[in-house]
């Protein structure tokens, strides 16, 4: 059997979760890509290549021919805009024998579609923040009183917490509004956030993985302190969200607690800021992402950590010679 060959794309500062696949894929290879070649995660694994923006002409093309030329049997992306891309280009991968770890492009579009999300949570039964895309329908909440501020304005198929406002008055609202099309108003939920990290085997479907981390303190979209909790109402939550949804491999939760009810906030169908606490608190998911790429169904083992470690996130660094970043570049 060959050795999976993992290319991990957009990898851009993600350099601890390169390192977590290096140690994984011993006994295979790990490369890593971005357009940037002072990206840090770069340099976190022995093979690298620099590669157009994903939004340049014949981006998949050039990712085709990358796998073909070095022989790579898998990818995964690290960021939101590039797997609408891949989701929607898995066959012309397969058909040179690279398996894109990605969940389906509807699935996708669902997740980064706020609105969509809201709706389908409100078929399902599944508590969520109140959101709204038209000022009319904001309006009229704000005058039953089915709302109340502070909300918060933010892209409908926004990433990463870019470009989100609270916002304290009915005429900012507006005043966004105008300003920028393709905006919504979400209900500001009350209570501690937990993020979750998720592992769906690629074969099997099944949910094999759960990690829940209370929140404490955020940093550029990315939670930067945080403390490992178990949940019983948590896990039954997200398997019942994940039932018939077609989503797979590694994905990230935003829950909010409001009063013992579980709010879903968002999902995101990629690895979270936040997963190295659940990687270092042993909820391993680059070992089960080998396991799957060798053939082998993941066995759930859900809720197997300590609860009550602290993260917290901190500075390091990364040197690279002058001529290195000139040989990256070329």
């Amino acid at each position: 059997m060959n050795r999976p060959h993992l290319l991990i794309t957009s990898a851009g500062r993600r350099a601890k979760l390169v390192e977590y696949f290096v140690q994984e894929f011993q006994e295979g290879t790990v490369s890593v890509a971005d357009c940037n070649p002072l990206a840090p995660a770069l340099y976190m694994a022995p093979n690298h290549h620099i590669v157009p923006k994903i939004d340049q002409p014949g981006y998949i093309d050039h990712l085709l021919e990358l796998c073909q030329r070095e022989q790579v049997t898998a990818l995964l992306s690290l960021i939101d805009p590039e797997l609408e891309l891949l989701a929607t280009a898995t066959e012309r991968f397969a058909a040179i024998g690279v398996t894109v770890i990605v969940s389906p492009p509807s699935s996708c579009l669902l997740c980064f579609d706020k609105y969509a999300m809201f709706e389908h949570c409100t078929l399902q039964g599944i508590p969520h923040a109140k959101t709204y895309h038209a000022l009319t329908s904001f309006r009229e909440a704000v005058a039953l009183k089915e709302v109340g501020f502070p909300v918060f304005v933010k892209p409908r198929n926004g990433s990463a917490s870019i470009a989100v406002r609270r916002v304290e008055t009915l005429e900012e609202v507006e005043r966004l509004f105008e300003q920028s099309p393709g905006l919504i108003v979400q209900e500001f939920l009350d209570g501690p956030e937990l993020g979750v990290d998720v592992y769906v085997d690629l074969l099997s479907h099944e949910v094999t993985s759960i990690f829940i981390k209370e929140k404490l303190t955020m940093r550029a979209g990315e939670t930067d302190k945080s403390r490992s909790v178990l949940r019983t109402d948590v896990f039954e939550l997200v398997e019942h969200v994940l039932a018939e949804s077609g989503l797979v491999g590694p994905l990230d939760f935003d829950i909010f607690d409001v009063g013992g009810t579980l709010y879903l906030s968002e999902i995101n169908p990629r690895f979270g800021g936040g997963y190295p606490h659940a990687y270092a608190c042993g909820v391993n998911f680059p070992a089960q992402v080998w396991r799957n790429l060798c053939g082998l169904v993941n066995q759930p083992h859900i809720g197997h950590y300590q609860e009550n470690l602290y993260m917290m996130k901190h500075d390091t660094l990364t040197l690279v010679s002058a001529a290195q970043f000139e040989q990256t570049k070329h």
